[in-house]
C-alpha cells in the first residue's frame, strides 16, 4: 500500500516542484522585461560625449549631474548632434547597497571616467534608463 502511494504521489510532487521551479524563473525574467520595456518605450534616445561629471550629494548614494554634447539621437526629436545635454542620474559608490528603482544606479567613479552615455527618456524629459556607452 505504501508502494503504491508513492508511486501515485511522486508525479505530483516532481510537478509541483516544476511549477515551483517556472515560476522562479518567470518572476526572475519578469524584472529584466520591465526594464527592456520601458527602454522600449522611451520616446526620445540620445548618445553623446560625456563633458563632465558633478556629484550633486555627498553621499554613498547620490545623484550625479551629467553635462554632455549629443553626437547623435537615435530616437525621438528632442536632441540634434552638437546640441547640449544635461541630465540628473542615479549614482552611487562602488560597494554601495544597490536599488531595483529604475533607472539604476551607476556606479560613480565610472560615470565620472565615462567618455560617452546613452540616455532613454520618457515624453516628458525624465530619464528612463542610462548606460556607459563606448563608441570603439
Amino acid at each position: 500500500m505504501r508502494r503504491l502511494l508513492l508511486t501515485l504521489c511522486a508525479p505530483l510532487l516532481v510537478a509541483g516542484v516544476l511549477a515551483t521551479e517556472g515560476a522562479h524563473a518567470n518572476i526572475a525574467m519578469g524584472a529584466g522585461q520591465t526594464e527592456g520595456l520601458a527602454r522600449a518605450a522611451a520616446t526620445d534616445v540620445v548618445v553623446f560625449d560625456v563633458l563632465k561629471v558633478r556629484p550633486l550629494e555627498g553621499g554613498e548614494v547620490a545623484r550625479c549631474r551629467v553635462f554632455g554634447r549629443a553626437i547623435r539621437a537615435e530616437r525621438g526629436n528632442r536632441f540634434k548632434p552638437r546640441q547640449s545635454v544635461r541630465l540628473t542620474v542615479p549614482c552611487a559608490l562602488q560597494g554601495s547597497g544597490s536599488s531595483d528603482a529604475a533607472p539604476k544606479w551607476l556606479d560613480r567613479e565610472a560615470l565620472v571616467r565615462s567618455a560617452h552615455g546613452r540616455a532613454f527618456l520618457a515624453s516628458d524629459g525624465g530619464l528612463i534608463a542610462y548606460e556607459l556607452y563606448d563608441l570603439n
